[in-house]
């Protein structure tokens, strides 16, 4: 979109399979790349190391701010629909800084899918497998490897056969997994009668440390984290600038509100004393499930949490390869070969590009901290740009509409800001108090890609500025 000076956005050729998702299956994309119940098992364990019964307090307050990031999102996806979507933000936002934060923002937000691919869905279910056989891994300690490849080439094929029945696949099993935690939800619920408490609704349990409240916040809000991933596949969902909004508002709903229920009851359940062993058990989902609600319960919360690190994994990495592609389509930073789209209506090159590179990555993280460290620590570094592009979009949505004569000032200044302050906030507590060695390095590794980011920047410019214009100005 433009100003009234400006030449508004004409129709383009896309290439991928445009039209073919309907909104359902593009909320899809966000509900697999979210993966509820794979968050119950990796992340609700440590931010209840953190913070103990004061689990559903964060995940409150960190729905809240990512609600507001959500809103942003939603606001933009009626305004753009692309496949390297956050970088058509930047472009319409800032005028004469729109270029950088253009191409900034897409190759960061790059970064965020490619590390959320690698280190949430792949390191984390090799994570979470490792614990719940805990003889069979002290024995074969490299069976995390074999794991990895296996499932990184099961949803490299399926992102390479269509976005469609991937879609399809992820919505069937995910609308399951949700319908399974809300139910048993509620049936622990009951089953905790006298210990209901609105105490875990408050910092109480730390003691009013808010300190540590803000330290978990990170983690409580990536544990929505994902949701506002069905923007890249804008291009293919039919009528985008309608159903991506529409898919937005009601996948932050349904998340939201199933994520925040199974954290009260599994926080009711094992006891506001005893919350801060949570983390020291292996799974302790698994085993609150296996106590209150039998084996049938246990067994199906296991395998509901294996597929959804496995939609995770193929919906990261359609986000992945739709980036790369809209960047290889203008012709920068990746080849032109990556532009070439199979029979299947994807682009072919870039998805073997994408599994093989992943692979190297989780393998490489790995086997330098071990599984679980290195998927909390990618999980972190992908994070402060996620937080940044969010927050930055927030500002340009006022600034944008502002230009354009159609501002509201609640929908488009107060709740932005107010979000990107809060946002801001988050990646100050990922810096300091700095956790441990060696996750006090995500934000480093970070910052070392930012700045590779800013130098080819200024590469292109010198070297061939006439490509670097071309950079998020693709829409449907």
């Amino acid at each position: 979109m433009a100003d009234g000076n400006e030449k508004v956005d004409e129709p383009k050729k896309s290439g991928l399979a445009v039209g073919t998702l309907s909104m359902w299956e593009a909320f899809a994309q966000g509900l697999g790349t979210n993966g509820p119940a794979a968050v119950t098992a990796l992340f609700f364990v440590s931010i209840a190391g953190l913070v103990g019964a004061s689990l559903p307090f964060v995940l409150i307050l960190a729905f809240l701010i990512y609600a507001g990031m959500t809103l942003i999102t939603y606001e933009w996806s009626k305004e753009v629909a692309s496949a390297y979507s956050w970088a058509a933000f930047h472009k319409r936002g800032f005028k004469r800084l729109g270029g950088f934060f253009s191409y900034f923002g897409g190759l960061t937000y790059w970064y965020y899918y490619l590390l959320g691919y690698t280190g949430f869905a792949m390191l984390g279910l090799s994570s979470f497998l490792y614990v719940l056989f805990p003889s069979v891994t002290s024995q074969y300690p490299w069976l995390w490897i074999p794991i990895i490849t296996v499932v990184i080439a099961e949803t490299t094929a399926l992102a390479y056969f269509g976005i469609k029945i991937s879609m399809r696949y992820i919505l069937y099993t995910g609308m399951a997994e949700v319908i399974f935690l809300v139910i048993t939800s509620i049936i622990m619920i009951i089953l905790g009668g006298g210990k209901n408490t609105g105490v875990v609704f408050t910092a109480l349990p730390v003691g009013n440390n808010f300190t540590l409240i803000f330290v978990a916040m990170m983690l409580g809000i990536a544990t929505f984290g994902g949701i506002n991933s069905i923007v890249p596949v804008a291009e293919e969902t039919k009528n985008p600038k309608r159903n991506i909004p529409i898919a937005l508002v009601t996948l932050a709903s349904i998340v939201g509100f199933t994520l925040l229920l199974n954290s009260y009851s599994q926080t009711i359940l094992f006891g506001i004393n005893n919350m801060f062993n949570y983390a020291t058990l292996p799974d302790p989902g698994v085993t609150l499930y296996l106590k209150y609600l039998g084996l049938a319960g246990g067994v199906l919360l296991i395998i509901f949490v294996i597929n959804s690190f496995n939609t995770s994994g193929v919906s990261f990495e359609t986000s992945t390869i739709r980036t790369v592609y809209g960047y290889a389509r203008d012709g920068v930073f990746f080849p032109k070969s990556f532009t070439k789209i199979n029979k299947h209506k994807v682009p072919g090159n870039v998805v073997i590009f994408t599994g093989v590179f992943s692979l190297v990555i989780a393998i490489a993280a790995g086997i330098i901290m071990g599984p679980f460290t290195a998927s909390i620590f990618l999980i972190l570094s992908n994070s402060v740009f996620s937080f940044f592009n969010h927050a930055l979009a927030g500002l340009e949505l006022s600034v944008y509409h502002h230009r354009n004569k159609t501002l509201k000032v609640f929908r488009h200044v107060v709740i932005p800001w107010v979000t990107a302050i809060m946002i801001f906030i988050a990646i100050i507590y990922v810096v300091y108090p700095a956790p441990p060695a060696p996750l006090r390095y995500s934000a480093w590794v970070a910052g070392i890609y930012a700045l590779f980011v800013i130098v080819t920047y200024f590469y292109y410019k010198s070297k061939n500025p006439e490509k670097l214009k071309k950079i998020g100005d693709f829409t449907l």
